[in-house]
């Protein structure tokens, strides 16, 4: 697509056909905040976009200009265009597989991470023949560039050293308005950690912060748009306010080291109690993958393994995100798919619940008795972040049961769990094929139908064996395990052909849920700010 020509994208109908894929909802929040606080969230929202600039320069080399482009047009076409390069932080298609809009080129197998030419085999091979090279090129925090016929670890620090210096001024006057005085150091320490490269300090000081009334997440974090190694993360952003629901759930940070030693299919157990922070929060505004296509209902940070071994992970859900998907996405989605006697199980509690437990799953990982390796995806490259979104999946289901059966949660709440974890899985199948998410819920779901989890009703929709449900994801769940465990590149590889396609009978309900968004586009409460 050239950057000054939106006539080259798609027409006017086929616009408004894509942006009806997104239902847009204004993010409320509910928590009344004091008037510093109000202050600093000016300033975090401003850290927050400089940290939005640095993404659109890695995901791509072109989509800034585009969007530009687009934005100086006066074409309606133009304006319907360029929400859809803003959604999609470049002109493709997100919802399918990154397929490029109009006349755009496809995007890069690793956006601007990797030279654009570079193909993973090649990088493989290079890696092979300079082991020497392996921690610069397969750190999480380089880009890779040719440096004639050789490639060198370029630091992000060095890269994007203007926006960083700005992010950083604008932590350091957040700091200065924060009521918790925990928050303003953890804020002063982040800002030199990203302008230096050295973010260990400020992540622990970040373990400590959850009862702060207002709260960041920034940095790198997630290897979602690495297709090349699977191994460099991208910058993004959520800012939030702590919601008073934190209080209710906190009981269950004392449960999470007993249900890291049931993780299904663990041959060692977990290498210790392993500290997790639980808070529920309202996101006020989002940057990057939190604002990006299928947005996040939750998150467990930091993503590094050796940190979370040393000082602990932070498990964030978003309540006002994951309230504003159950209603006009996840049961309109279930009703179209399942039966109605399954579909009226659906439960936005359970919603809550289980998501907070596929988070957990990703911080309870069984191990070897050893330090972690910096390079925690080596092993299974592009394909960790498919099998981890599995055996997070799974594993979450599994602890619900658990749960239940301990007498934490009500046991009746079984029947919806199975289902409203279903209904979950098949909201996910809509994200696209090659989307990590989609990809884990088709190898549940094929799964399931295999064993006689969910089956055709007779009408065209899925009825649910729920008993039989946790028994197969009990199965499978102790499959990934051994494979994430394992870190074993091949069994994932069988795993994906063997059961990586959505069930025909899956996919051909999905042609009657046109009507049905598949993801949100935010609008935020710019009243929150002190401006």
């Amino acid at each position: 697509m050239r950057p000054d020509a939106a006539a080259n994208g798609p027409d006017q109908s086929t616009l408004e056909q894509l942006l009806k894929r997104y239902a847009t909802v204004r993010l409320e929040v509910s928590t009344a905040l004091s008037s510093g606080d109000r202050a600093a969230l000016d300033d975090l929202v401003n850290a927050l976009r400089w940290i939005d600039r640095i993404y659109w320069k890695q995901r791509s080399d072109e989509g800034w200009a585009v969007k530009q482009a687009l934005s100086a047009s006066g074409d309606p076409a133009a304006r319907a265009l360029e929400r859809l390069v803003e959604l999609g932080y470049g002109p493709w298609d997100v919802f399918d597989d990154d397929r490029p809009l109009g006349s755009a080129a496809p995007r890069a197998a690793g956006g601007s991470l990797y030279p654009a030419d570079l193909a993973r085999d090649e990088f493989r091979d290079y890696l092979a023949r300079h082991p020497d090279s392996r921690p610069a090129l397969e750190s999480p925090t380089t880009l890779v560039r040719r440096e004639g016929g050789a490639l060198a670890g370029v630091p992000y620090v060095d890269v994007y050293r203007e926006e960083l210096g700005h992010v950083a001024e604008a932590l350091v006057a957040a700091s200065r308005h924060v009521s918790d005085p925990g928050f303003a150091t953890f804020l002063a320490s982040r800002a030199h950690g990203l302008v230096s490269g050295s973010l260990n300090a400020s992540e622990a000081q970040w373990i400590d912060v959850g009862d702060s009334p207002i709260d960041v997440a920034i940095g790198p974090y997630e290897v979602y748009d690495d297709r090349i190694a699977g191994v460099k993360r991208a910058y993004e952003s959520t800012v939030m306010v702590r919601h008073p629901m934190t209080d209710e759930l906190r009981s269950l940070e004392a449960i999470a080291p007993e249900l890291g030693q049931r993780l299904p299919g663990a041959v060692a157990p977990p290498r210790d109690r392993q500290r997790i922070v639980i808070g529920v929060y309202d996101v006020v505004f989002a940057a990057v993958r939190a604002n990006m296509g299928a947005k996040p209902i939750a998150a467990m940070l930091p993503n590094d393994e050796q940190i979370r071994h040393r000082v602990g992970s932070r498990l964030l859900l978003f309540r006002n995100v994951i309230a504003a998907k159950f209603g006009p996405i996840l049961r309109p989605v279930a009703r179209g798919v399942l039966g109605p006697e399954a579909a009226a199980l659906v439960d936005e509690d359970v919603f809550v619940f289980h998501t907070l437990h596929h988070e957990l799953a990703h911080a309870l990982v069984a191990g070897e008795d050893v330090e972690p390796s910096p390079q925690e995806t080596d092993g299974l490259r592009e394909r960790y972040s498919t099998l981890e979104e599995c055996r997070a999946d799974l594993v979450g289901l599994v602890f619900l049961q658990l749960l239940c059966e301990r007498g934490h949660f009500a046991a009746g709440m079984l029947p919806a769990a199975a289902v409203t974890f279903i209904g979950s899985v098949l909201r996910g199948l809509r994200f696209g094929a090659q989307n990590d998410y989609a990809r884990a819920g088709a190898i549940i779901l094929s799964s399931f139908e295999r064993r006689r989890a969910v089956y055709g009703d007779g009408s065209g929709r899925l009825a649910v064996d729920t008993t039989r449900v946790f028994e197969v994801a009990t199965e499978l769940a102790r499959r990934v395990q051994r494979i994430v465990q394992a870190r074993d590149y091949d069994a994932a590889g069988v795993l994906i052909d063997e059961c990586g396609r959505v069930p025909p009978l899956i996919r051909d309900r999905f042609q009657e849920l046109h009507d049905v968004p598949i993801d949100l586009a935010f609008e935020f409460d710019e009243s929150l700010l002190r401006g």
